[in-house]
């Protein structure tokens, strides 16, 4: 049967077919299009509305090679094709960790945080606050309240306990203090009971940490969120999509580049690899991140996440705090550039066959 007896007759299967052939890049569609319908149609059994499911997922393979595929006897875009999906693969870990951390119970606010301070040091005082963006970390908050030296860490453990908290056994702790004689310009060491527990609830973790000397002491109320089970296949999820966007991202632009005029071609090459170099810095932050994810996972405190590098702070001993998110911003800007640089003309002439396949 013909392509053109089948258009008379039904054109829900020649629809599907082209549905199907969206699998395939525009460059290979426009030259091998029309001959890949009329082949499929002539191959389709009478009365068939639908493409088989091998028949199906044999064209969305195709199709997937045909992306994949570089121009031949181009190794510049080979090189660039394998850092492209290296630089987008840390960047999807990023991505998967951020959505990973998007499932973690908040941290509680300012107040909240008071209040479970003053719940473990038993003090009705303003505690000192602090929230400690990271790097390398999801973000914690800590506190700091001044207590007696009647403070009793077993109170503040069943005062959690009785919150419906889970609270973990209590640890001793090390640490020292001193006093300083000005006459004979020495110091003393003070005796110290240090000691710690944790409490969980709803996936908030509170470590509680006291320093007690005789007179005074110190109580440390720290609280992170908690790792969830989805967190690192999300991370590994992301960065599998991240290399294989980056290779065909780096295939279309290759013939892109490639079908462009001369002047056009060298000045979009030049600002790619501008590109990468700017964005290879926050590339390695980003991997650097995915290792310490996975060797610490499970360890005790606030979780190590991925995208987390782009939060401003000393990452490296060099540069500014911004560097990352400065790097980051700035690559892509310049690959944007190289994109609209590179007009799409005369495209050279695929050496692949019109067959689905």
């Amino acid at each position: 049967m013909t392509a053109s007896v089948w258009s008379n007759d039904d054109r829900s299967l020649e629809r599907h077919y082209r549905t199907l052939l969206l699998a395939y890049p525009g460059r290979h569609r426009r030259r091998y299009g029309p001959e890949m319908i009329t082949m499929l149609l002539d191959m389709a059994a009478p009365g068939q509305r639908r493409p088989r499911p091998g028949e199906a997922l044999h064209l969305l393979g195709s199709g997937l090679r045909q992306r994949l595929r570089l121009p031949a006897h181009r190794p510049l875009a080979v090189i660039a094709a394998v850092l492209l999906a290296l630089t987008l693969g840390a960047f999807g870990g990023a991505a998967g960790s951020w959505a990973g951390a998007q499932t973690f119970t908040d941290l509680p606010d300012d107040a909240a945080a008071a209040r479970l301070a003053q719940q473990a040091s038993g003090a009705a005082g303003d505690p000192v606050l602090l929230r400690s963006p990271s790097p390398w970390l999801e973000e914690s908050i800590s506190t700091a309240t001044e207590v007696d030296g009647n403070w009793s860490v077993e109170q503040a453990r069943q005062r959690f306990a009785a919150e419906g908290w889970s609270v973990s056994d209590i640890a001793p702790l090390d640490g020292k203090a001193a006093t300083f004689d000005p006459e004979t310009r020495s110091f003393t060491d003070l005796p110290m009971r240090n000691s710690m527990f944790s409490a969980t609830s709803d996936g908030l973790v509170v470590q509680v940490r006291g320093f007690l000397t005789a007179e005074h002491g110190m109580v440390h109320v720290n609280s992170w969120a908690q790792s969830r089970p989805l967190f690192l296949p999300l991370i590994v999820l992301g960065i599998v999509i991240g290399l294989v966007a980056g290779w065909l991202i780096a295939a279309a632009l290759a013939y892109r580049i490639v079908g462009a005029q001369a002047e056009r071609r060298r000045n979009s090459a030049a600002l790619w690899a501008v590109a990468l170099i700017a964005l290879a810095l926050p590339a390695a932050a980003l991997y650097g991140n995915v290792m310490r994810a996975f060797r610490y996972h499970g360890d005790v405190g606030p979780v190590f996440t991925v995208h987390s590098a782009f939060t401003p702070g000393s990452y490296y001993p060099f540069g500014p705090t911004w560097q990352i998110l400065a790097l980051t911003i700035a690559g892509a800007v310049l690959a944007g550039a190289a994109v609209l640089l590179a007009r799409p003309g005369a495209q050279p002439q695929p050496r692949e066959a019109a067959v689905a396949g």
